[in-house]
């Protein structure tokens, strides 16, 4: 089967590049080795996994049109509170400062996933292969050849990677990556505070570990999600916790921000590590999303840096087919690495030194910390710059 671009992973980047493709008239092949199209078990962990879009992503699912869905689930946020339980002054950042309404928006993984199901049977242009796993890939002249567990075979100028950290294709191909291990568990749950979240995105950071309490109306019975990075040590303990004392725990390490907390949700949790590609591309092969970078989740920004990976690719795919150009050629694939490694490289150390900043016991780190918290907090224009960074708005 031939096809313009192939898509690994059907996922919410790997969909929505598909689709997006698709809708310029591109012919792809997208394949997953799962199947996208049946309805997700809303029991299970994925249902509960959230994520904080910003402008720049929403503007992408706008162009897909699944967005007015979406939205009548979604929950806005216009403040983003950051505070340091070792007595920094906070931060505030608010959708004011930038004239804008919102910063962004936090819903499920799944309701994305099930709004996708829509472009995906809706397009012609797009061939869906689901339950079918890549297995070998050989590229010549003319594009690249994909085998898949199934036997099935297909074609295409273009292979494009969006199949997740362990990134089949990524190995397949040889690109090599540079990965260690925070020694941090993430813990995730819905929850129910007391106090209403007043449309803001809540952050502590603690020396084991940073907290994020994010607006959340749309799971049943939950107004707050729960997004919890833990040392090695100290997590081992949360996991040895009743239901009970792990919330007491959260309502000390919160300073009761949102007053008492009732958990409505399993607590789910997984070990965080960094990784990231030391090259975008290979011959006819490129990478999008975790499958090319994956970062702490204390700022939220995986999502939304998979999503801006996908608009710049489409961009540049586009951009050179209507030129007449090769579209798997390496120097398309280059201006794609260009426009996005070094925003993902600068996210990924600004994270880094986040992390690092405060774990730090040492006192000229905490004084260092105290030091930038009141020059962001004073200096209007550096704030604004913040601000639209965690909005997307470049």
């Amino acid at each position: 089967m031939d096809s313009e671009v192939t898509v690994v992973g059907a996922g919410v980047i790997g969909s929505s590049l598909a689709c997006l493709l698709s809708n310029q008239g591109i012919k792809v092949t997208l394949i997953d080795r799962g199947n996208p199209l049946v309805k997700h078990n809303n029991s299970s962990k994925e249902s509960a996994r959230t994520v904080a879009l910003n402008l720049s992503s929403i503007d992408l699912l706008k162009k897909i049109d699944i967005w007015s869905d979406l939205e009548k689930a979604a929950t806005p946020f216009e403040r983003i509170y950051v505070w340091d339980s070792k007595g920094s002054s906070p931060l505030q950042f608010l959708a004011q400062d930038i004239h804008k309404e919102e910063l962004g928006c936090v819903i499920t993984n799944d309701l994305i996933l099930e709004s996708l199901k829509k472009p995906l049977k809706k397009s012609k242009r797009l061939n869906l292969q689901a339950d079918t796993e890549l297995s070998k890939i050989k590229i010549n002249e003319k594009g690249v050849v994909i085998t898949c567990t199934n036997g099935k075979k297909f074609h295409s100028k273009l292979l494009v990677g969006a199949d997740g950290v362990t990134s089949t294709l990524r190995s397949l191909s040889g690109i090599k990556t540079r990965t260690w291990s925070y020694n941090q568990k993430a813990f995730v749950a819905g929850l129910k505070t007391d106090k209403s979240h007043l449309q803001t995105a809540w952050q502590i950071f603690t020396p084991k570990g940073p907290i994020a309490l994010l607006p959340c109306d749309c799971i049943e019975g939950v107004n707050v999600s729960l997004i919890w990075s833990a040392e090695n040590d100290y997590a081992n303990k949360l996991s040895s916790l009743t239901k009970k004392e792990f919330i007491k725990e959260l309502e000390t390490k919160t300073e009761l921000i949102l007053g008492k907390i009732d958990l409505k949700t399993e607590v789910n949790s997984f070990p965080l590590n960094q990784l990231h590609a030391k090259s975008y591309f290979s011959e006819r092969i490129v990478l999008v999303g975790d499958a090319a970078h994956a970062l702490h989740p204390l700022a939220g920004q995986g999502m939304n840096l998979g999503l801006s990976d996908v608009a710049s690719l489409n961009s540049k795919v586009v951009k050179a087919r209507r030129a007449g150009l090769d579209i798997g050629s390496n120097s398309v694939l280059k201006r794609y690495e260009r426009s996005r490694k070094i925003p993902n490289l600068t996210m990924t150390t600004l994270m880094e030194l986040f992390k690092k900043g405060f774990e730090s016991s040492d006192p000229w780190a905490r004084l260092f910390r105290n030091l930038a918290f009141q020059n962001v907090s004073r200096n209007k224009i550096l704030k604004r710059k913040f601000i639209k960074e965690a909005a997307g708005i470049t």
